[in-house]
């Protein structure tokens, strides 16, 4: 009698450690095979799924999803790093009820027929909606607007001086030209310069350009480009 019962707990111990270790394990795997399908490639993935109590992952439950990676690409873009991390996570749907996390060094590779570096661009939110938040610098921003409106007016020449000024206003010079425009977000989440009296110049284009749907764009007193927007996929591959 002793025998079995100290089979039946010698049993129950090593399921438990099971459930402690191997369920996590498991999420994390499934985890990362989402992300890769989401578009994520990176030669270090790393998931880690935590769960308490652990037997909630077989309900598809994890109360945190840290996922972290280098040298990463994403739709398009590369990503020198990406930190981000997920609560009351629901594996079944790959959402999740809070997000927050960074991704630095990234690279648009074709903007206006260039790249485009972002230094950083910044999670938060959940749910339905993950806002992101991104700076480009003063000389990249003075450089997309310019070729963009320069190509869009048909000016001749191409623009001796740029000047964006806060909260929303940009400037071309061409030759004896200047051609004055406020920045904005129109309905589609696309960045447009409006011109006085003209037709809006499209900067940026929403999920085509970035993987945003952008909400409002200002100047800051530097002179850089702040956007706001909505992230347009699911970093998780819901």
């Amino acid at each position: 009698m002793r025998g079995c019962l100290f089979t039946v707990m010698l049993a129950a111990a090593l399921l438990a450690v099971g459930v402690v270790v191997g369920l996590p394990a498991v999420a994390a795997g499934v985890l990362t095979a989402g992300v890769g399908a989401a578009g994520l490639q990176a030669p270090d993935t790393t998931v880690t799924v935590v769960a308490d109590p652990p037997w909630d992952l077989l309900a598809l439950r994890a109360d945190r999803v840290r996922l972290r990676a280098t040298s990463a690409t994403f739709r398009g873009l590369r990503i020198g790093a990406l930190d981000v991390t997920f609560l009351g996570v629901s594996l079944l749907d790959r959402s999740a009820t809070s997000v927050a996390g960074r991704l630095t060094g990234v690279t648009v590779p074709d903007v206006a027929g260039q790249p485009l570096t972002l230094g950083a661009v910044d999670l938060a939110g959940g749910g339905a909606r993950v806002t992101a938040t991104t700076t480009i610098a003063a000389s990249a921003a003075r450089s997309l607007v310019a070729g963009e409106i320069a190509s869009a007016m048909g000016l001749a020449v191409a623009p001796s001086a740029v000047r964006l000024t806060a909260p929303d206003r940009v400037s071309v010079r061409a030759a004896a030209t200047t051609v004055t425009a406020t920045l904005a977000v129109d309905a589609g989440g696309d960045l447009v310069a409006v011109p006085a009296g003209g037709t809006p110049v499209t900067l940026l284009r929403a999920g085509v350009d970035v993987p945003l749907r952008l909400t409002s764009a200002t100047v800051d007193p530097a002179g850089n480009l702040v956007l706001d927007g909505e992230l347009t996929v699911g970093l998780l591959g819901g």
